[in-house]
């Protein structure tokens, strides 16, 4: 919930320090892929589409990145990175079966890549099946130890299972490995938020900011906004978003982002507009859905709230903030009963989830 963390999302160039480094922020080296491969005539004929789905990666039209991503395998399907990078889109897509299959394929190919390791970890995570998800970032460290990542998406699992000490272990670790990536001091300030050690997370948001002082592009803007949105300054990350927006107006990301925080800001029509926009972009999208969702539950629309967590759960049934939050409309609905199964399930899925949602205001 407060940082993005797919390798397909990372968005800073590579320079020296990622041929040693894994980082959350930067292009992996070379080296965490796996096997160094001498580039094949059909791999060459592969990267153009690889080029044009990481566009529409970023913008989060992930159909017409799979698309692209689909034309490169066809022209190289012995290339594991072109299988790691559809698993990506697909998992960005909510297709997390298809996208374990992908990944699957990618390290059968290469099982020397930890990059492929840490994205089937991120989808096993976003599945909620944590223990999958531990032994591949365990394994991905392993495979290359100087991985800041690794131990940042590993923390945020523990964090996930409401291990918070342990959590914050491995956000030290991945800020010790790469102290100039914003990610590692969003998380670990989050993790700090939820254990009540609210000086201690404002500094870790405060040099989050720092090192995002001036994005160059959208993905920057969007990170940035995270950390002034945990800070609570919800006026400075509505305008980081804003200037995402400019750069690319049809970003559905941004747009959710945006409407979640005007959702908990209390704007609510204006959080309406952004995700009413989202879902023309993007219209089964259930990160969308689940956004409006809350936006109508926080201005006590809770038929329209309650119609969104249905199509939510319709399309992911185990989704922990959409049942949690469908179980708080049911309770202020007179639903009890219904509510405390909806709520016990999404427990059961993702224990911190009420710790996440309380950070919101949303009891």
């Amino acid at each position: 919930m407060t940082i993005l963390a797919g390798t397909g999302e990372l968005a800073r160039a590579e320079d020296p320090l990622s041929a040693k480094i894994l980082s959350a922020c930067r292009v992996p080296p070379r080296a965490a892929y796996g096997e160094i491969r001498k580039p094949s005539p059909e791999s060459k004929k592969g990267y153009p589409f690889i080029l044009a789905a990481t566009r529409f990666k970023f913008t989060g039209d992930y159909d017409r990145a799979i698309e692209q991503i689909d034309q490169a395998i066809k022209a190289d399907p012995a290339n594991p990175r072109f299988y790691s990078e559809r698993g990506i889109a697909r998992g960005a897509n909510h297709q997390f079966r298809e996208a374990v299959e992908d990944l699957d394929h990618a390290i059968s190919l290469d099982p020397g890549s930890s990059v492929a390791f840490l994205e089937r970890g991120v989808l096993y995570a976003g599945m909620s099946e944590f223990g999958h998800a531990i032994e591949d970032y365990d394994e991905a460290i392993k495979l290359f130890p100087a991985n800041a990542r690794g131990y940042l998406l590993r923390g945020i699992v523990y964090r996930d299972k409401r291990e918070y000490d342990r959590a914050i272990e491995d956000f030290d670790q991945s800020i010790k490995l790469d102290p100039l990536c914003p990610s590692g001091f969003n998380a670990r300030g989050f993790t700090y938020d939820l254990k009540g050690q609210r000086d201690r997370a404002t500094a870790d948001y405060d040099r989050a900011i720092e090192l995002d002082s001036d994005p160059g592009n959208a993905f920057a803007f969007l990170r940035r906004a995270t950390s002034f949105q945990a800070k609570r300054d919800y006026d400075r990350a509505i305008q980081d978003l804003g200037q995402a927006l400019k750069l690319e107006p049809r970003n559905a990301r941004a747009l959710n982002h945006r409407c979640f925080i005007r959702a908990i800001a209390g704007a609510f029509d204006s959080a309406l507009a952004d995700c009413n926009e989202a879902l023309l972009i993007r219209p089964r999208d259930p990160s969308l859905l689940d956004s409006r969702a809350l936006a109508y539950l926080r201005k006590g629309s809770l038929g329209d709230s309650l119609a969104d967590y249905d199509k939510v759960l319709h399309i992911n049934a185990r989704r922990p903030l959409s049942l949690y939050g469908r179980g708080l409309v049911k309770r202020r609905k007179g639903d009890i009963a219904e509510s405390e199964v909806d709520i016990a399930t999404a427990l059961a899925i993702l224990p911190a989830v009420a710790d996440y949602m309380t950070q919101y205001g949303i009891k």
